[in-house]
Parts: structure tokens; sequence; C-alpha cells
């Protein structure tokens, strides 16, 4: 997401809040948590992130969908959130669990989206050795990216190489 764009994003996670991060529980209700999930991971806004994680967390082992679609494991959010939250352990475990489904599911997709928010978070977190191995993921999601046609992917982890 881009400048108003976050403003945007961060004015719906302020409404969301207010209903007390409760979405009706139906079988849309997975799916739209990893979306609001998605949503404060992009915003930063730990304030939000929480209370989305604590709702997410006992649905880790999931893959959220409806009909056709699908969105990421419910693993690669929880580690999207971790990071904002700052537990950058439990965001490494997560993404180990994000990365293990997607390549015991042959996601690919899902795989380079893992391997890039993994990346982002070693940036961040800035331990030794992890820039090196945001290095490794960074290329990896690049590479399938363009193997795959994944644009936004393709383009996010050729900024990510960019800035290391």
């Amino acid at each position: 997401m881009q400048g108003d764009k976050i403003d945007d994003a961060r004015s719906l996670l302020e409404d969301f809040a207010r209903s007390g991060f409760n979405p009706p529980l139906d079988f849309l209700w997975l799916v739209g948590m990893v979306g609001w999930a998605e949503v404060a991971i992009a915003c930063r806004e730990p304030e939000y992130a929480e209370p989305i994680f604590d709702r997410l967390a006992p649905w880790a082992d999931q893959l959220p969908y409806i009909d056709l679609s699908t969105e990421g494991p419910v693993s690669l959010y929880l580690g999207g959130l971790s990071a904002v939250l700052g537990r950058y352990i439990e965001a490494d475990a997560y993404f180990a669990r994000s990365a293990n489904f997607c390549e015991r599911a042959d996601a690919n997709c899902f795989a380079a989206q893992t391997d890039l928010w993994w990346g982002r978070m070693l940036v961040e977190r800035n331990s030794p050795g992890d820039i090196e191995r945001a290095r490794r993921l960074f290329s990896r999601a690049h590479a399938s990216a363009v193997a795959h046609g994944y644009g936004g992917i393709e383009h996010d982890a050729a900024e990510a190489l960019r800035h290391l």
C-alpha cells in the first residue's frame, strides 16, 4: 500500500477496532480476518495487530478459502503480525511454519509471499546473519515470482533486494 492508501487502510482498521474486531462468525470469517491481518501488517500498527493476532492464533494451520479463491496459510499472517508486534522469534517460527505448509501444498505464490515477508522481518530485526538470510529469501521470492508471473511479489522482492 502506498501513501494515502495506508491512511485509508488505517481509517478502516479504526472502524474495525470500534466493532471489537469481531466480524460475523460465518463461512467468511477466516478469509475476512486474514484480510484484516494483511491491512494491519501493511499499516504496521501494533494496536490493531495484537487483537487480530489473538483471534487468528488458534487457526495457525488452516488455509482460508472460499469457492475457488484462497488466501495464504494463516501462519503467514501470524508471522507478519508477530513482526509488527516486535516478537521476532515468534515471527520466525510462524514464517517457518508457513514455508513448510507451502512446500507441502506446492503453493508457490504463498511460498514467495512468505519469503518476502520473512525477509522483511529479518531486515527489521537485523541480528547477526539476518541480512544475508533476508537476501536469500528475497532472491528466492523474486525468482519464483518471475517464473510464475507474480508481478506484485516480483516488484516488491526486487525493491527489497535493492534496499539491502
